[in-house]
């Protein structure tokens, strides 16, 4: 594991028109940096063809800070294409997203960056569940359920923003271009053997879900049947451990 006087941090902050919350929630990553205090740091800006002043800025943050760094994205491309693009693009040994909506606290961030080094992946998953709105806690929780009984795991939960060893990330060729993408790498990692420990953390929901229109839940649909003929039949042997559950 990874000596936490030694660790280094790559926070990875998406953005599609969030000129409103850009700005507040950069700062809320370099406050979580500030908490943890790595040994080195970065903060990877990805602005997904934005067409307010997402881009703009993006641009003038990197200009204040110097381990802020932007990358510009003329054409979308999903949101687990824009997560592993920032993947690509990073340079330290651990790697997160912070989104650029404000979903999620500096004060959960930090806490799962505190975590780093006690496993290899560290899972958030949120406590406050009644902050979201009845339709989307019954959803995630078949959404769990579902995966769970699919590839034999016991997660608590699929969809947070996860702490990964950037070298294992880099090493991933991820099918799913759409919101499942991290399902997908959960899964193929902890299948893989790599070991999890889950915390919970708080969440200020934003009303803002682009996930329950018809093409992104049929590309998740679609995504699960992939990722199950090729975790559970296809690549069988290669996936058939479950990562330790570090407590």
């Amino acid at each position: 594991m990874s000596d936490p006087d030694n660790r280094t941090i790559t926070i990875f902050v998406p953005a599609f028109n969030e000129g409103k919350n850009l700005r507040h929630a950069v700062d809320g990553a370099l406050n979580a940096l500030k908490k943890v205090n790595p040994a080195d740091s970065e903060i990877l800006i990805l602005n997904a063809c934005s067409s307010d002043n997402t881009g703009e800025i993006a641009d003038e943050l990197a200009r204040e800070v110097s381990n802020i760094k932007v990358i510009h994205r003329k054409s979308w491309f999903g949101l687990g294409a824009n997560y592993m693009e920032g993947v690509k693009h990073a340079s330290m040994e651990y790697f997160v997203m912070f989104p650029g909506d404000n979903e999620n606290s500096s004060d959960s961030l930090a806490e799962a960056l505190d975590r780093v080094g006690e496993a290899d992946i560290i899972i958030p998953y949120t406590v406050n569940t009644e902050a979201r709105p009845p339709h989307r806690r019954i959803i995630s929780k078949c959404f769990v359920m579902l995966l769970n009984f699919l590839f034999n795991l016991r997660l608590k939960y699929y969809n947070g923003n996860a702490v990964y060893k950037t070298d294992i990330l880099k090493t991933l060729h991820i099918n799913s271009q759409d919101f499942a993408y991290n399902a997908e790498i959960l899964t193929r990692l902890i299948k893989s053997g790599f070991s999890y420990t889950e915390i919970g953390i708080k969440i200020t929901p934003t009303n803002k879900t682009a996930i329950f229109n018809i093409r992104n839940i049929t590309g998740v649909i679609k995504s699960i049947i992939f990722l199950f003929f090729d975790v559970r039949v296809v690549n069988r042997s290669t996936y058939n451990q479950i990562g330790q559950h570090v407590k």
